[in-house]
């Protein structure tokens, strides 16, 4: 049986529609996983239009996966303002990344990743990131092989069940301070 080689490049403006489709297999993907990825009636529609105009932006890499001239993967990588708090201005930011499942687990995402982490680099970034679903455990420890490790922890509040339910249906207690006679005085300091 001949292997069919597979070519990782930038994308081009005919392979948008492509990308769509794959990205359709990505959200159905997710919301298998949680309630809380369920697409809008029109998000293909608006990920379409998002896609379409973020990839004639020098801030966008839209790297694809092709086999036999069919799109088989796509990432979109970011060049993202931080917080001007800190240090480090520029993150790049793995927005979106999905490859077929038959074709998983044969370093297409880590060659997709080697041409975004290049374009980084080339822009003076030296974090990028990306979120993981929590459910998604296959992809969790694919990243985590390809050297990405947790940063920040997500928290996620459904504000129709309990606790929050509660907490939104209750009124505010007044929250006083407890204060035991003598304990809180501060004695002076004696002088040398």
């Amino acid at each position: 049986m001949a292997r069919t080689r597979i070519e990782i490049r930038e994308a081009r403006k005919e392979d948008l529609d492509q990308v769509v489709d794959l990205w359709e297999d990505l959200v159905a993907h997710h919301s298998d996983l949680s309630i809380h990825f369920l697409p809008a009636s029109d998000g293909r529609d608006k990920w379409s239009k998002y896609v379409s105009k973020k990839f004639s932006e020098k801030s966008t890499k839209l790297v694809v996966a092709e086999q036999d001239d069919e799109i088989v993967g796509f990432m979109l990588g970011m060049l993202s303002p931080n917080a001007p708090i800190f240090k480090e201005k520029t993150l790049g930011n793995i927005s979106d990344a999905y490859v077929r499942p038959e074709l998983r687990k044969k370093g297409i995402t880590r060659e997709m990743l080697k041409v975004c982490l290049k374009w980084f680099y080339q822009n003076k970034v030296r974090t990028a990131n990306l979120s993981v679903a929590a459910a998604n455990f296959e992809a969790r420890a694919a990243w985590g092989q390809m050297g990405f490790k947790p940063h920040m922890i997500m928290k996620r509040m459904d504000l129709d069940k309990y606790p929050a339910k509660d907490m939104i249906a209750g009124k505010p207690k007044v929250v006083r301070k407890k204060v035991v006679k003598g304990k809180d005085k501060k004695q002076p300091r004696k002088l040398r």
